[in-house]
């Protein structure tokens, strides 16, 4: 099933740090599942100009593991009280 998982960020970050950030949780995901499987469940995803916010598409297991290897990123980079996960219904 698609979903879409929303970072939304309270404290100040670089957009460029989260577009590299979510491109490691996505090729973390690759490593465990393979290409294919990413390529399947990774809908692609978009990092807002200013940083405050990023959506990735998952549409399977893989992708929501790219989700929670995200999250615990932002956690590193940023602290756990300082972004929250959101899923929005796919438009």
């Amino acid at each position: 099933m698609r979903e879409i998982v929303r970072f939304k960020f309270s404290a100040e970050v670089d957009h460029d740090e989260i577009e590299d950030d979510i491109c490691l949780a996505i090729f973390c995901a690759e490593c465990l599942y393979g290409k294919p499987r990413i390529r399947l469940e990774v809908g692609g995803f978009l990092v807002s100009n200013d940083g405050s916010c990023c959506v990735l598409d998952v549409r399977g297991q893989a992708g929501e593991d790219a989700a929670r290897i995200m999250s615990g990123l932002c956690t590193a980079r940023v602290g756990d009280g300082a972004f929250k996960v959101e899923r929005v219904a796919p438009a």
